[in-house]
């Protein structure tokens, strides 16, 4: 049972490490989230494994010599090493998703700013007058673009 459990720990590892990068935008990174929860799943079904695992270990030690319980606490110790690896990659992948949304999502609503303000920036200028040659006058417009600005 020990090997399954350390088997489909293995691969959900290897899922964890082959991940793609975080999306660009919000919509991608909410469905990575939705994958890191599938894996979140994943792992909590294998602790349930290794909690079994374990009292089958103990249970096994009580019954085999010295040098069967030394081998079965190894292979238990094993399984709590890559139950905590899992487990790291997990939360370090949400902390990543976590930080790349908020990145996203404030870069979508700067872009949504420039291009509600880029419109009245260019109705703007599309109104004012043609720079004066001369430059008292020109110095005039400049300081009136200051007011105005």
């Amino acid at each position: 049972m020990s090997v399954d459990v350390m088997s489909g720990l293995r691969d959900l590892k290897d899922c964890m490490y082959n991940q793609e990068l975080p999306g660009l935008d919000p919509e991608a990174i909410k469905e990575q989230q939705a994958e890191l929860a599938g894996f979140k799943k994943e792992l909590e079904k294998a602790r349930e494994l290794v909690g079994e695992c374990r009292q089958i270990g103990h249970d096994l030690s009580n019954v085999c010599g010295q040098s069967g319980a030394i081998e079965i606490q190894k292979q238990m110790e094993d399984l709590s090493h890559m139950t905590d690896e899992v487990n790291d990659k997990i939360r370090d992948r949400g902390d990543e998703l976590r930080g790349a949304f908020q990145h996203a999502d404030h870069f979508k609503k700067l872009v949504d700013s420039i291009n509600s303000w880029l419109p009245q920036a260019e109705h703007q200028l599309a109104l004012m007058k043609q720079p004066s040659p001369d430059p008292n006058t020109l110095q005039r417009q400049i300081e009136e673009l200051k007011i105005c600005g």
